[in-house]
């Protein structure tokens, strides 16, 4: 069960406040983007990630999944990983193309 509703996760994400549409497979997705640095082990780099509301990625389903291409800023992504945190938020871990 979500712990915010719908509208809650809409606002979060709206691209006039926090949030960035995404294309992917040919369809927008409001999200917040991340790309930081890490450096764990003596290996650095960045992991981009895209976190949305898992009722807008599972609407455009099923042709989201791994390998899937996402574009956002005008930056084609692959995506590698699709996690569901069980709160109605997916977090999408991409790779760039």
């Amino acid at each position: 069960m979500a712990v915010e509703t719908e509208d809650d996760l809409a606002s979060f994400f709206d691209v006039s406040e926090f949030g960035v549409s995404a294309l992917i497979s040919g369809s927008s997705v409001n999200g917040v983007f991340d790309n930081d640095y890490i450096d764990a082990l003596d290996v650095s780099g960045t992991v981009p990630m895209f976190t949305c509301a898992a009722t807008d990625l599972y609407a455009i389903v099923p042709a989201v999944g791994r390998g899937t291409t996402a574009v956002i800023n005008s930056v084609s992504y692959i995506i590698e990983n699709i996690k569901n945190d069980g709160t109605g938020v997916v977090i999408l871990i991409l790779s760039e193309a």
